[in-house]
């Protein structure tokens, strides 16, 4: 306790956080990873956003124009939704090629982001009408290299967008962000670095569990505070291929693979 008293205070608050983090949520049971189901067979099988509304978690399809399919947390078993409405408007949020890059809840309201980078928006669940939708906010390349929009969560006041940018002659600390974004404006406030994976593949997870952001690129998951951007913990999950999506649900996280599997990682406190 003495060597904690001689911190600097911004230190000492920036420690006290962390442990409360981690305190509220546990920490990750890397032996008890498991493999609990898959896309049903008459879907396509390349989920590239995942998400917890409560009761289901939805998984949306890369080039789906708007499918999704909700798993139950407690059976493991799917359901999916063919109202062409539902689909319509989803694949209009998701703007080019009408294809989400992620999914997550706020206030009664689904946003989505566009895998091709152009667009995303919040969706009114009660009337399936689009909120809010934002086109061409983040283009930053003035030569025109592709880029993507790869997951989003909510932290109850803001959003936070894993952003991809094909450019292979920039560093990987500029082409893998995490964009932190005003929901009522659209606005970047923030942006950070993620721990980075393989450059040609646009693929990550990201999620909330309260405290604290999860990132998953490649095998790695990394937790990350919110207030500074910084990596607190990481960890290898080396059975997960291309994971793709990640939700927080019933002191568990899940994983999704863009081949169409959903992986569950217990916590333990």
């Amino acid at each position: 306790m003495r060597n904690l008293l001689l911190l600097p205070a911004a230190a000492v608050l920036l420690f006290c956080v962390s442990v409360a983090a981690v305190a509220q949520t546990g920490a990750p049971d890397v032996h008890e990873l498991k493999l609990v189901a898959q896309l049903p067979p008459e879907l396509p099988q390349r989920i590239m956003g995942l998400a917890y509304d409560g009761e289901r978690i939805w998984a949306t399809i890369y080039l789906g124009r708007g499918t999704y399919a909700k798993l139950d947390p407690a059976t493991f078993e799917w359901s999916t939704d063919t109202d062409v409405k539902h689909t319509s408007v989803i694949a209009t949020a998701a703007g080019a090629f009408a294809s989400p890059g992620g999914v997550c809840f706020e206030n009664g309201k689904l946003w989505i982001v566009g895998a091709y980078g152009e667009s995303f928006g919040s969706i009114n669940r009660d009337t399936w009408e689009i909120d809010k939708l934002f086109r061409g906010w983040q283009r930053i390349d003035p030569k025109g290299a592709s880029q993507g929009y790869s997951s989003i969560a909510y932290d109850g006041a803001n959003l936070w967008i894993a952003w991809h940018w094909f450019r292979y002659d920039q560093p990987v600390s500029q082409t893998q962000r995490l964009l932190k974004v005003d929901p009522m404006t659209g606005n970047v406030v923030a942006q950070y670095p993620v721990p980075p994976g393989t450059r040609n593949d646009v693929t990550h997870g990201l999620t909330w569990d309260g405290t604290r952001l999860w990132h998953m690129k490649d095998q790695r998951l990394s937790a990350i505070d919110p207030l500074t951007g910084r990596v607190t913990e990481q960890y290898m999950l080396p059975e997960v291929q291309r994971p793709s999506g990640l939700a927080w649900a019933k002191d568990a996280l899940w994983i999704a693979e863009f081949r169409g599997k959903i992986w569950r990682l217990p916590f333990t406190h």
